[in-house]
């Protein structure tokens, strides 16, 4: 069997990676919102729960800007 010339990826290497992809979905839904440290924090906690939980926020973030938008005639 030939070797696999790839740096192996430990398992907390990937879930670092996992932790990254979660914190850039839940910041781009609250796109051109101001932040402050906390709220970062709360993020970074929430980036650790399972990806359905995650993306289930994600879903609620983008849809409460959309009905928000929507209400406000379509613009953002």
């Amino acid at each position: 069997m030939a070797e696999d010339p790839r740096p192996r990826e430990t398992v907390h290497h990937g879930r670092d990676d996992w932790r990254e992809d979660r914190v850039t979905a839940l910041l781009e839904a609250l796109d051109g919102i101001e932040l402050g440290a906390h709220d970062r924090r709360i993020i970074a906690w929430l980036a650790e729960w399972e990806i359905s939980t995650v993306g289930t926020v994600v879903s609620l973030l983008y849809r409460a800007r959309a009905a928000g938008a929507d209400e406000c005639g379509g613009g953002r």
